[in-house]
């Protein structure tokens, strides 16, 4: 599994993008359009994108290597109608 752990505006999202075209992935984001625009400025071609909603509908469907763009923000996504969500841990591998 990668980890991409790094301050904001240090590249992850690049690093990702490699990550994703290294390895046949397909990115989950918040908004794919503004995602694959983005690699595109990049140069990089041929990820596929899809929405958060998009991976909890389909999940189990899904072939290929996911990778997970904002971990953070796809759990407040996947875990919106829960009241309560304070925290969480990460270990960092």
């Amino acid at each position: 599994m990668y980890r991409i752990i790094d301050e904001r505006g240090s590249g992850k999202t690049g690093r990702l993008f490699l990550l994703a075209k290294e390895n046949n992935g397909i990115i989950a984001c918040a908004n794919p359009h503004a995602m694959r625009v983005k690699a595109e400025r990049y140069g990089i071609l041929g990820i596929d994108f899809i929405s958060y909603g998009e991976l909890l509908e389909q999940g189990p469907k899904i072939t290929g290597n996911i990778f997970i763009d904002e971990l953070e923000v796809f759990a407040q996504y996947a875990i919106r109608n829960m009241s309560g969500f304070m925290g969480y841990t990460l270990s960092k591998e």
